[in-house]
């Protein structure tokens, strides 16, 4: 192999690479990458245990190969150096394959090829379109509701993914079928629960071709890469295949295992019903909570809002830390009510959320409230009071 490569587009897909690396693995040579040239392109290739990954870039190519180098350090290599162009030789008569530009050369010893799986980053006939931009807010949205600890009745661990006609579920399942969708027929839903909160967030902006009613489960892993390997502006295909996701982005593919297991029905966990519709500005109520949880701790977390017809009254009162408050002004006709919530709870919602105001849905102390953009009403929070 000899080529000559952008030392910026070579870095940056190195880079989205780095993500995908396992870390400490028995797999043989997944802390290892593929370099495989195509015509006028390199190929990039790395997995671990649950995650595949392919990046492409244009190059210079003399001469075709395949080598195999450990991906952390000829990621550092490549950032060390200062040119433009990086230049990768592949020495025919040692396991030794140089990288340098004009100033600096280094040579890394290349690993077996042989060891190397057969990868297939073919995207599934059925899939869907969506933009990177949406998908990644709808995770933002969401993944901080994932549960820390196994339940041995369903799969918390991850983040539930929903597709189903915007008019309504699909009762039969003889009528789960493929079907051609296009913009706002069809709602992609994500949703995360720990048990205590439910986080919901949902798009109509989706295209392609599905089978419908379609219900995956992403690993927390698997959304954090996504985050990382993709930027916003980006037309994103997905398509689904036994228990993996294909994602297609500019130049980059992830195939991501998906969770197995079933996962509880999240509309049981929110009322259909609320006595109470409140709406609030999103930012000082964020500027307060954010005040309130300097007095927190991790066994304490317990905030209250008193809402009566003066306004809002935020407080936290930990017999460990000290007590605070602060007042809001607050549109409420209503009787009087004193409701608690764990504040990291409320925190983690209202920084993803990017509405200016926000709807809060009370009914008393035993049921769960919800938080939903006043703008962006399919994104939500469900979350039970505390005492």
């Amino acid at each position: 192999m000899e080529i000559i490569a952008n030392r910026h587009e070579l870095s940056n897909c190195l880079q989205k690479i780095q993500y995908i690396l396992e870390k400490s693995s028995s797999l043989n040579n997944s802390e290892n990458i593929l370099l495989q040239t195509r015509e006028d392109q390199l190929q990039i290739i790395a997995f671990d245990q649950n995650c595949s990954a392919r990046g492409i870039i244009n190059a210079e190519i003399s001469q075709n190969g395949t080598i195999s180098l450990n991906g952390r350090k000829i990621y550092d290599l490549v950032r060390s150096l200062k040119d433009e162009k990086v230049k990768i030789l592949q020495n025919s008569e040692t396991s030794l394959i140089s990288i340098e530009d004009s100033k600096s050369s280094f040579k890394i010893l290349s690993a077996d090829i042989e060891e190397f799986p057969e990868i297939s980053f073919k995207i599934p006939e059925l899939f869907m379109t969506i933009e990177s931009d949406i998908l990644i807010q709808l995770i933002d949205l969401t993944i901080f509701s994932i549960a820390r600890i196994s339940d041995p009745r369903y799969n918390l661990q991850g983040v539930f993914l929903e597709v189903e006609p915007i008019n309504g579920l699909i009762e039969d399942d003889s009528l789960r079928h493929e079907k051609e969708i296009s913009l706002g027929s069809h709602l992609f839903s994500l949703i995360a629960t720990d048990g205590h909160r439910v986080a919901v967030g949902r798009t109509d902006q989706i295209a392609g071709c599905i089978n419908l009613g379609d219900r995956k489960i992403f690993s927390r892993k698997s959304l954090q890469e996504i985050k990382s390997v993709f930027s916003v502006n980006e037309t994103l295909k997905l398509g689904f295949e036994n228990n993996e996701v294909v994602i297609r982005g500019n130049g980059f593919v992830l195939i991501l295992r998906m969770l197995q297991g079933d996962f509880p029905d999240y509309r049981k966990m929110m009322p259909e019903h609320f006595i109470h519709h409140l709406v609030i500005e999103r930012e000082p109520l964020l500027f307060t909570l954010k005040q309130m949880n300097l007095l927190a701790q991790d066994h304490y977390k317990g905030v209250f809002l008193e809402i009566t017809q003066e306004g809002l009254k935020i407080s936290i009162d930990n017999p460990e830390m000290g007590h605070g408050h602060t007042a809001l002004p607050l549109d409420y006709q209503g009787d009087p009510i004193l409701i608690g919530f764990n504040i990291s709870y409320l925190l983690d919602f209202l920084q993803a959320l990017p509405d200016e105001k926000i709807i809060l849905q009370i009914n008393n102390k035993t049921q769960p409230c919800v938080i939903k953009g006043q703008e962006h009403e399919d994104f939500m929070c469900g979350i039970m009071p505390i005492s």
